[in-house]
């Protein structure tokens, strides 16, 4: 969404359409993540942290949504969504890996 986008929250981006976009941009890289690990190559997944979308660690939380005012947010353990959307894909393949922000 680029630099000049409202914060956002991983509520926001939790819908089915973008989980859909997520796994299609990563199908490609995630092909030839299995091919390298398949031939040995120890895999780290580098996120941002506190993003709620490429959070590998952290990820953003607190917005519910309705009009613009003053919203406030924290973050919290976990995922960001397309960051769950590759874990989910790299596990279906039986690929281990490591995550680091």
């Amino acid at each position: 969404m680029g630099p000049k986008r409202w914060e956002i929250t991983k509520e926001q981006l939790d819908i089915p359409n973008y989980r859909r976009f997520c796994r299609q941009i990563f199908q490609p890289a995630a092909d030839t993540i299995e091919m390298l690990y398949r031939l040995g190559h120890p895999i780290t997944l580098v996120g941002v942290p506190g993003s709620p979308s490429c959070g590998a660690q952290t990820t953003s939380t607190g917005m519910e949504g309705g009009r613009l005012h003053e919203a406030e947010h924290t973050h919290i353990q976990g995922s960001g969504i397309f960051f769950e959307e590759i874990i989910r894909e790299l596990e279906e393949r039986g690929i281990k890996f490591n995550t680091m922000e």
